[in-house]
């Protein structure tokens, strides 16, 4: 079972990349549990607990890449999504997948097949 945290601080982004997620999941068969959070102290917790295969950050400007820097060292696969365009900052923090906004469902799509493809 994949466990996949999602964190965005807008609700109507983060329910409908959860909604994506879910139905990626639910063509491939397979399992998942998703949870999600809204910013880096709540997304820090969760990490520290351990357990999760996934993170998908959703964040705005400096504030996700702040966001992603530290969340790095807490975990290996992380998918990036950011109104600016950090692709060569994603690269050099080692990101699974960076997309700009807006999210859409072919880039949540991409984004885990692109995860499960490189095994990570």
């Amino acid at each position: 079972m994949l466990k996949i945290m999602i964190c965005d601080e807008l609700d109507r982004e983060r329910n409908q990349i959860i909604q994506d997620v879910r139905r990626w999941c639910d063509e491939r068969s397979q399992p998942a549990l998703i949870e999600f959070c809204r910013g880096w102290p709540e997304l820090a917790d969760k990490l520290k607990q351990g357990g999760y295969d996934l993170v998908i950050v959703s964040q705005e400007g400096v504030k996700g890449l702040d966001l992603i820097t530290s969340a790095r060292p807490l975990l290996d696969r992380i998918i990036w999504f950011s109104d600016l365009d950090f692709a060569l900052q994603a690269y050099r923090l080692c990101v699974s997948y960076f997309a700009m906004k807006p999210v859409t469902g072919l880039k949540v799509e991409r984004a885990l097949d692109r995860c499960r493809e490189d095994g990570r």
